[in-house]
């Protein structure tokens, strides 16, 4: 981890000062400078050491030890240890402080607990202080599937193990005591293709809970499938409308799909913004094709629309029903209105014959 280093400065004996010196006879005071004896200062209080309370097996740490409040800081001493392994810091000084600043990297054979030391020494004093730190091992879980690409229904393994020491969580599992290893067994559905399965593994070291997680992904091949959700089976459109014809497939692998209208074989344009004209109206059959089988469905297609012809010919035959009514109306009173004349004629001449034959002679 590293080499033993006493880090410091340059060391001088003395100090000068500059004062003011008195003169000789007339002449005025003059500065002049003396030299004088340096004493150093070492506060009561001890070194500051910033470190992780634990160190991963493999990775690399940083460790910090700091004092304030010392003079002169360049004459410092700073000794820096994990264990037996003396560190080699980089030092960095102050006006009246100093900072000692380490990289640890541990190995396996380093597993457990050790102390990490910070000595800063000036003249003949010293401060120190001590931390606590835990090497471990922590890898990640294993997870394992006994297939990752099935068929459906078939069964599958899901098994989850851990660490010494550590307890696994593993999605899937129904709620119970956790331990170093979990598993459980998955009846593969359709709608299992794609799922992820994770597992997460705990380990408590110096009292913090780390956690690494685990995933793996299961493929289940399954046969195509059509159904009104993906694929509609009735479509009502207005004519000259702009629509996008949806009908999708489902299956791994995944199937090819195509719809004939029966009768003509046209093909339907599947994904497509198109603009609805009639002649896109019929009953297609939409097949799905893939190394697992084929699915077959049957789609009606409407369009809706005005017949302009119609439109041109109602008003025309309208017009002649009325012009026919009309005429027969006429007709209809005319001879009624005959038949009343002769009626009334016929009684009138009833009337004066019977005058007739009732007058004496």
């Amino acid at each position: 981890m590293g080499k033993a280093s006493w880090m410091a400065g340059p060391s001088p004996k003395r100090s000068t000062r500059e004062v003011e010196c008195p003169g000789r006879g007339l002449q005025v005071t003059r500065p002049c400078l003396l030299s004088y004896p340096l004493s150093s200062v070492l506060p009561t209080s001890s070194p500051k050491i910033v470190a992780p309370l634990a160190l991963e097996v493999g990775t690399q740490g940083t460790v910090i030890c700091s004092l304030d409040g010392l003079f002169p800081a360049t004459e410092a001493q700073v000794h820096l240890a994990l264990g037996d392994q003396r560190l080699s810091p980089t030092i960095a000084y102050g006006n009246d402080s100093i900072s000692a600043k380490a990289s640890v990297e541990v190995t396996a054979e380093e597993e457990g607990t050790h102390p990490l030391t910070c000595a800063v020494g000036l003249g003949n004093q010293s401060r120190s202080a001590r931390h606590t730190a835990t090497v471990y091992s922590f890898p990640e879980p294993n997870l394992t599937l006994s297939e990752s690409e099935v068929s459906e229904g078939a069964e599958v393994t899901v098994e989850c193990e851990a660490h010494t020491g550590a307890l696994v969580t593993l999605n899937g599992v129904p709620a119970r005591p956790l331990g170093p290893r979990a598993q459980f067994l998955l009846n593969a559905r359709a709608e299992d293709n794609g799922r992820t399965f994770s597992c997460s593994a705990a380990l408590t070291v110096a009292g913090l809970v780390l956690r690494k997680n685990q995933t793996r992904e299961l493929r289940v091949l399954y046969g195509p499938r059509l159904d009104e959700r993906d694929c509609p089976g009735n479509w009502s459109w207005e004519e000259g409308s702009q629509q996008t014809l949806r009908c999708q497939a489902s299956g791994n692998p995944a199937p090819q799909l195509q719809c004939h209208r029966r009768g003509d074989g046209v093909l339907l344009p599947i994904g497509n913004v198109k603009r609805v004209d009639r002649n896109l109206a019929g009953t297609y059959l939409c097949r799905a094709v893939s190394a697992r089988g084929e699915v077959t469905r049957e789609v009606s297609v409407t369009v809706l629309y005005t017949d302009h012809h119609m439109a041109a010919i109602i008003p025309v035959a309208v017009l002649a029903i009325l012009s026919t009514v009309g005429v027969t109306t006429y007709l209809y009173n005319r001879q009624r209105k005959i038949r009343k004349y002769r009626l009334q004629e016929a009684q009138k001449g009833t009337a004066m014959k019977l005058n007739a034959e009732a007058t004496p002679p």
